[in-house]
């Protein structure tokens, strides 16, 4: 196998490569095996590579090589490379990212300037200030983008919504008179406010404005004997089915 050579575009053997590789990636049944059969007898006998025929493919002659590329990881392997920039902007959207390529992808992204470019928007879509958006962000730590879930856009924009929420609502310690209201108290809050409040010796350590601490008080005031009573049914169903397989 030859190392990649961009050779001309006008080159007959690259030219013929090229329609066959679009006939296999595009194919279905029959006609996507046939294409495949003469896309590897054309590398074979060419001395050409996936590379050689699409520059974001592998340097490989093995159509497994070609049912097993993911954009992202060709992608990745453009980072400090000339257009890395663009390369960036495509991959903080990527979802499909190991968490090892997320990591990578965490220390070449200045992820102050994503910000910058996006806190506009989020202040649009979830209303507020877009500068309160940008400090909120600069309180992101690494490790929470490493323990998130989906883009690197997207756990950026569900730790600065967090970090958000806490700076633009009053802390409030809520007392709990046992460990089951303490949970309710829990429950309760991230039902309405869709953030998780702490919990403490004493009950809860949450964010709230006032109308919301005043609804929570309301709920656990209203409903906390339903809800008491549904906790200790379901314990007693939990502990009947583990009592069963015991």
């Amino acid at each position: 196998m030859t190392a990649p050579d961009q050779t001309s575009e006008l080159d007959p053997h690259l030219e013929r490569g090229g329609k066959l590789l679009h006939l296999y990636r595009r194919g279905v049944g029959g006609e996507r095996t046939n294409a495949g059969r003469l896309l590897l007898t054309h590398l074979k006998t060419h001395d050409l590579t996936l590379y050689d025929l699409d520059a974001s493919l592998p340097v490989s002659q093995e159509l497994a090589d070609l049912d097993n590329w993911r954009e992202s990881a060709a992608l990745l392997a453009r980072i400090g490379k000339p257009g890395e920039e663009d390369v960036l902007t495509r991959l903080v959207d990527a979802g499909d990212l190991t968490d090892t390529e997320l990591a990578r992808l965490l220390k070449a992204v200045d992820t102050g300037t994503l910000v910058d470019v996006r806190a506009d928007g989020w202040a649009y879509t979830h209303g507020g200030n877009a500068d309160d958006y940008r400090r909120a962000a600069r309180r992101v730590l690494p490790s929470v983008l490493l323990a998130g879930r989906g883009s690197l856009a997207d756990r950026l924009l569900a730790a600065t919504l967090h970090q958000h929420h806490l700076l633009t609502h009053p802390e409030r310690n809520i007392r709990a008179a046992d460990e089951l209201q303490k949970r309710l108290l829990l429950g309760l809050i991230f039902g309405l406010t869709g953030h998780r409040a702490e919990a403490t010796a004493e009950g809860v350590r949450a964010w709230l404005n006032a109308e919301q601490l005043a609804r929570v008080r309301a709920l656990l005031a209203g409903q906390g004997e339903r809800l008491k009573a549904g906790a200790l049914r379901h314990a007693e169903e939990l502990a009947a089915e583990v009592g069963r397989g015991g």
